[in-house]
């Protein structure tokens, strides 16, 4: 692939949705719209925060307001020059947009400021200030400790509506014609030109992109992971070579304990997960996840990270649930469980311990509609399910089950483990964190608002006669196409 004209072709697991960062909200809308969006700050190769559309940024000694210096030097793809106020409008306009999930994809970071609610009013955010054309402050209403962390998220980039097209600071620009995309490099961006010069993204099926990329359909599979290829097992081959960073993904079975629903039963929910974890506690040969990509893990913080169990003392929470599962047995037999899709793993499992479930589940589901079950529907008793990963700070599980945060679903919701991030965000004392989210930890394990069963392995899987990855293919959520150079 010598010719700087020949289209590359990249696959991603499923249909992105939408390209309109505020709106962002899945997995594949985050690996296409890195591409043409910048948010102010970014992980750098060490996992740490480094500038990106931001230069700088201070907090007051409260940690109430966070002050950031815009990059003016970088310009969106129609040849305009970024500025604060392309932030705060960015913000304001998204947070008034329909939500895709059940909260705005921006409430993580944005809930807290001083005057959110103002907005609903048909106001701006009192809290949220563009200062000259290079300053943007944000005043929030209590310390917001881990606030960067959700800042460095595609959806908080700023854009601009020019027509019927989206446009950003970042590499590429996006067309998108038959739910298939289309990037050519921004003529204005500041930074290192992106080495692919004419790429499209097709959304991939899991069960094809072997054969896509065997018979040079195309050329590389974003979240490879998730396609769970036998072939990255294998180790390399001529047409298939797999390429791993950190964890990426949370993989996990949705227990949907609202009101009135079988799993609101506490008993049932402990049952059930003790029940699933049994599926892997023997050697790894016999899980049904296998892939060199995964580890099983009951719990939902990173080793090391703060909030971190011993293993011993989270497989005892775990087991807690071993004495209910006589009960929930018999207590599917008069309410089978209904289960968003045929798992086979899962499925098969759960009948042989002698689960009943509803007859009526799909094969398969296309993305709408278990969008539309999490955010909108919350049909399913269980529902197997990934979330992403975030580095550092435990706020980051807040993204998932905070009542504020972008991906969460009231079928997740448990009053402590809720109360409990809430609270967590307001600590500043690095050690405070530790014994607070320990607590939030262990009631995660009780409370169930799903079962965790691992972590995935961010990766990518491509054609090596074609591509190649470059040295910056190292942190979890970095999935811009600039990670491929031509070979």
């Amino acid at each position: 692939m010598t010719e700087q004209n020949k289209v590359c072709v990249i696959g991603i697991p499923e249909y992105w949705q939408t390209l309109l960062p505020p709106l962002q909200h899945s997995l594949s809308g985050f690996g296409v719209m890195i591409n043409q969006f910048e948010p102010l700050v970014r992980r750098g190769k060490k996992g740490l925060l480094e500038p990106l559309a931001a230069k700088s940024w201070e907090f007051s000694q409260d940690r109430k307001v966070l002050r950031f210096e815009i990059d003016t030097k970088r310009k969106f793809s129609d040849g305009a020059t970024l500025s604060a106020e392309d932030f705060k409008r960015s913000w304001e306009d998204g947070l008034q947009m329909k939500a895709k999930s059940n909260n705005s994809a921006l409430a993580d970071a944005l809930a807290n400021l001083k005057g959110f609610s103002e907005l609903e009013k048909g106001k701006g955010i009192s809290g949220l200030r563009a200062v000259g054309g290079n300053v943007l402050e944000l005043e929030f209403e209590k310390p917001v400790r881990s606030v960067l962390e959700h800042l460095s998220g595609v959806r908080y980039s700023a854009y601009k509506i020019n027509g019927d097209a989206v446009v950003g600071t970042g590499p590429y620009i996006i067309v998108e014609s038959n739910r298939e995309l289309t990037l050519t490099p921004n003529p204005y961006y500041i930074g290192d030109a992106p080495k692919l010069k004419n790429v499209k993204i097709v959304a991939v099926s899991s069960t094809t992109a072997v054969e896509q990329l065997k018979s040079e359909k195309i050329d590389a599979l974003l979240f490879a992971e998730n396609a769970k290829l036998a072939e990255c097992n294998n180790g390399d081959s001529s047409v298939v070579k797999c390429a791993f960073g950190q964890e990426g993904t949370h993989t996990l079975v949705l227990v949907n304990g609202m009101p009135g629903r079988f799993f609101s039963n506490p008993e049932h929910r402990l049952a059930f997960q003790a029940l699933v974890s049994r599926k892997f506690q023997g050697s790894p040969e016999t899980w049904p996840i296998q892939m060199v990509g995964f580890k099983y893990d009951p719990q939902s913080f990173l080793r090391f990270q703060a909030g971190r169990l011993s293993d011993e003392e989270a497989s005892a929470i775990v087991s807690e649930g071993a004495k209910h599962i006589p009960e929930l047995i018999k207590a599917t037999q008069a309410h089978p469980l209904r289960l968003s899709y045929r798992l086979k793993w899962l499925n098969d499992f759960l009948v042989e311990s002698g689960i009943r479930l509803s007859e009526d589940i799909k094969d398969s589901l296309e993305a709408k509609e278990w969008l539309a079950m999490v955010y909108k529907t919350f049909e399913p008793d269980i529902m197997p399910l990934t979330g992403s990963v975030y580095d550092g700070d435990p706020d980051c599980l807040y993204h998932m089950l905070g009542r504020n945060g972008a991906i969460f679903s009231p079928m997740l919701e448990r009053k402590d483990v809720a109360d409990g991030l809430e609270e967590g965000r307001k600590l500043t004392r690095l050690e405070d964190l530790a014994p607070h989210y320990e607590k939030v930890s262990r009631s995660i394990l009780r409370q169930v608002p799903y079962v965790h069963l691992g972590f995935y392995y961010r990766g990518v899987a491509y054609n090596p006669r074609r591509l190649r990855v470059n040295e910056t293919f190292v942190g979890r959520n970095n999935q811009s196409i600039t990670i491929f150079e031509p070979k």
